[in-house]
């Protein structure tokens, strides 16, 4: 019986290169992380954003209340210095409105003065979370960018190896090369090994001197004693 060493140890460096091509597709980046970055600064963004505009309508609605209080103090002084009210009485109670008035309008304007800082603030708080939510854009543009060539790298890679696993996978008796790919999905991908420095290259037990005569005889399919691969000589 003609022992197929040769096809068998050429399918499995197939078998281990596509494996390795395979393990490659796990571990790419696929920006997983640079997503949720770009989450959280998108949320930060939104945020800085809701409080601009809600100072925004803060400082109108603020505006507002101080130019119909400006207008009824106006309104109110030119009744008080008319001369057409004469009872003290009336007198002195618009003078003490003109007074109040006076007071909330220096109250509102120290409130829209303070949140135009606040706005300020916040507006620049806005661009800089604009600028770190397009800074991880940028950097998740160039990882998907990156992943997709990669994929298609490995994707060309396995449709020359694939094919080229089936033919020469065809050239192997059934029965051995069934009994191969059980090692193999049972032993990290590993179903045929050589002897390496007087060990199993696969499970790297030393050899016994029965098991290398066999190998030496070569009539007959050897398997190692520990892990079950199938074993051949060294090339040595």
């Amino acid at each position: 019986m003609r022992l197929q060493a040769k096809e068998l140890l050429a399918l499995q460096a197939l078998d281990t290169e596509i494996g390795k091509l395979h393990a490659e597709v796990g571990t790419l980046e696929k920006g997983e992380r640079v997503e949720r970055a770009l989450a959280q600064r998108q949320a930060r963004l939104e945020q800085a954003a809701a409080k601009v505009h809600a100072l925004e309508v803060d400082q109108r609605n603020t505006e507002l209340e101080l130019r119909s209080l400006e207008e009824k103090r106006h309104d109110a002084s030119q009744v008080l210095y008319s001369g057409r009210i004469k009872n003290p009485r009336e007198l002195q109670a618009l003078e003490l409105e003109v007074v109040s008035l006076d007071r909330q309008r220096q109250r509102l304007d120290e409130t829209i003065l303070r949140r135009m800082d606040e706005l300020e603030t916040a507006r620049k708080a806005v661009e800089t979370a604009a600028a770190s939510a397009e800074e991880a854009e940028k950097a998740l543009r160039v990882l998907r960018r990156r992943y997709e060539r990669d994929v298609a790298r490995i994707d060309d890679a396995l449709g020359e190896k694939q094919p080229a696993r089936e033919r020469l996978a065809a050239e192997i008796a059934a029965d051995i090369l069934r009994r191969y790919d059980d090692l193999r999905r049972r032993n990290h991908n590993v179903g045929a090994v050589r002897v390496e420095n007087g060990a199993c290259a696969g499970c790297r037990m030393k050899i016994g001197s029965a098991v290398i005569r066999r190998l030496l005889a070569a009539d007959q399919y050897v398997y190692c004693e520990s892990c079950s691969r199938y074993l051949f000589q060294s090339e040595e």
